[in-house]
Order: structure tokens, then C-alpha cells, then sequence
């Protein structure tokens, strides 16, 4: 290999590195946003929901990306995906009588 092309390669090992870690902070604050959620309609579903697709996006522009991180991102994409299909569409309200002390 010549040495532009060692200098390239060096490159793109950082690179996809960095993306790496990006992709698992995106998926760690998706599934944090997740822990807070009761609807769909939260301003937290619309965040969760973007780390998620930030996190995919990027995902698939990583081309040294090892089996063992693959697994384990991935497995974490479905989590998350998995947690935000639970949430439901609306808050569940429940009417509590009212009482007075005497």
C-alpha cells in the first residue's frame, strides 16, 4: 500500500470510530428519552423517535464496523425500536372519585 493510501485508511478507521460513538450516544439518549414516555404526543417521543432514526442513519455509514459491534448496536436499535412501539397514543386517565375529609 502506498503511503496516501495508508494515510486514507487511517482515516477512515477514525472516522468510522467516531461514528460508532455517536450511533452509541444516540441510542443511549433514545433510550433514556424512552424511560420518560406515556404517549406519543410527549415532546420526548419526537426526540426518542429521532435518536433512533439519527442512530440508524448513521449505522449504515459505517463500513469497518466489527461483527461484535454490529450485534450489539443493533441489538440496541431494536430495543429502543421496540420500546418506542409500546408507547401508547394516549395518556390513560382514570376519574377518581372526590372525597372530603369530615
Amino acid at each position: 500500500m502506498s503511503e496516501r493510501t495508508q494515510k486514507l485508511v487511517s482515516i477512515r478507521r477514525r472516522t468510522d470510530q467516531d461514528l460508532l460513538v455517536l450511533v452509541s450516544r444516540e441510542l443511549d439518549r433514545g433510550v433514556a428519552l424512552a424511560n420518560f414516555l406515556t404517549t406519543r404526543t410527549s415532546p420526548y417521543f419526537a426526540q426518542a423517535e429521532k435518536a433512533h432514526q439519527t442512530a440508524t442513519t448513521l449505522l449504515s455509514k459505517i463500513s469497518g464496523l466489527s461483527d461484535g459491534d454490529r450485534v450489539r448496536i443493533e441489538s440496541s436499535l431494536n430495543e429502543l425500536r421496540s420500546r418506542l412501539d409500546r408507547v401508547s397514543a394516549f395518556a390513560r386517565t382514570e376519574r377518581y372519585p372526590a372525597t372530603f375529609a369530615s
